[in-house]
């Protein structure tokens, strides 16, 4: 079991567990610290407010964005969320995907496949996307699975696509810093080439990235040993997560089975004084 998870998902974004049952689990499991990173909401912070025994909450958000035409994911942890840029991003967030969202459910509709906003079974406050759809269409009878639902309809060149809008990666950047937040690159072995990593991580240093996700579901040992050489060659934090978003599919890591330890959390809680984040 490692001493934090550092990338977890809420019902407030594309996760099956409350912030609740996210602490209950992670304190059953004796984690130390954990971080619920939602994607484009803050909605989920709500729970770093509350104070337990054993355990500590890192604010955190997951932002989407692109480089060189190759969607990324940026990780803002000790972010301030009460920051008013902060808040009027996910304002503008939560707009864009639910638009997103009303054009996908009318192209499916072109398809003769009914599917409404009142099937999507998601939180009010919920951050809206593709993974509310992929299961009402396992729900409903159109996909035998969460991955079909994707592959036969929502990724690209599949009939139901939409591209999401996304912001300049400078901006996410600067916005996480702006509300005292440390930026981390999310899951980069999921770039096949090195080289192209390398640039990716070269380029987002220079405008204020702080750390890379080590130690993810999606890397193998391989994966591990480059990235963890490139965050020691660019002195970069090193951070890690389950990106938990269930416990009951096989397919899915669960809360803590992931992570990093507590030399490396150290390391993070030390940038974060220096950076002025909150915990």
């Amino acid at each position: 079991m490692k001493y934090a998870d550092l990338h977890i998902h809420s019902t407030y974004s594309d996760g099956k567990l409350t912030p609740e049952e996210i602490v209950e689990l992670a304190m059953r499991r004796k984690i130390n610290y954990i971080s619920i990173t939602d994607h484009d909401t803050l909605e989920s912070q709500y729970i770093t407010e509350n104070m337990y025994d054993n355990l500590s909450i890192i604010p955190g958000i997951e932002l989407s964005t692109e480089f060189n035409d190759i969607e990324i994911h940026i990780l803002g942890y000790f972010i301030d969320i009460k920051n008013s840029h902060l808040l009027g991003l996910m304002d503008d967030l939560k707009v864009s995907r639910s638009k997103r969202v009303e054009v996908i459910l009318d192209k499916l509709n072109k398809i003769d496949i009914k599917i409404d906003f009142s099937d999507l079974n998601a939180n009010k406050l919920c951050s809206l996307g593709r993974a509310h759809i992929a299961s009402a269409l396992v729900k409903k009878g159109y996909a035998e699975t969460f991955k079909s639902a994707f592959v036969n309809y929502l990724i690209e060149g599949k009939p139901a696509y939409v591209k999401r809008e996304k912001l300049p990666y400078k901006e996410i950047l600067d916005i996480i810093e702006y509300a005292g937040g440390i930026s981390v690159l999310a899951h980069p072995g999921e770039m096949n080439r090195p080289m192209e990593l390398e640039n990716t991580i070269k380029r987002l240093k220079c405008h204020g990235l702080k750390g890379i996700e080590v130690f993810h579901p999606s890397h193998n040992c391989e994966k591990i040993n480059c990235i963890y050489n490139f965050a020691s060659k660019y002195k970069l934090l090193v951070t890690g997560g389950s990106d938990c978003h269930t416990i009951v599919s096989k397919e899915e890591s669960i809360i803590g089975e992931y992570g990093i330890n507590e030399c490396q959390l150290n390391k993070l809680l030390i940038s974060k004084s220096k950076n002025g984040g909150t915990l």
